[in-house]
């Protein structure tokens, strides 16, 4: 399984365009192969901050989607929204201990 973590700065005129797009977008995302989750949550200090946390079966999966036309398309009207570039981390899932 492949974990992505995506933290995020949002223009403070821009949230609730942003959240509303991501919503609608999860479902879009959630019908790729693959996706087993696909979640936005909100910092609790700063309501401009936003990490969204996915889960992919595996990297085929996620290189599926973030090479579709959806993904390009979702990235150039979020990207307009955001307050810098998205700081990303890739994580292979497995138990470590």
């Amino acid at each position: 399984m492949i974990v992505i973590r995506v933290a995020v700065e949002v223009k403070p005129e821009e949230v609730g365009a942003f959240v509303n797009h991501l919503q609608q977008e999860m479902a879009g995302v959630k019908q790729f192969a693959g996706c087993e989750r696909f979640h936005l949550y909100t910092d609790v200090q700063d309501t401009n901050k936003f990490l969204l946390y996915e889960e992919w079966a595996t990297a085929e999966n996620f290189q599926a989607y973030r090479t579709s036309d959806f993904f390009e398309e979702n990235s150039k009207k979020l990207h307009g929204m955001m307050a810098g570039e998205p700081d990303s981390a890739y994580f292979e899932a497995s138990v470590v201990g």
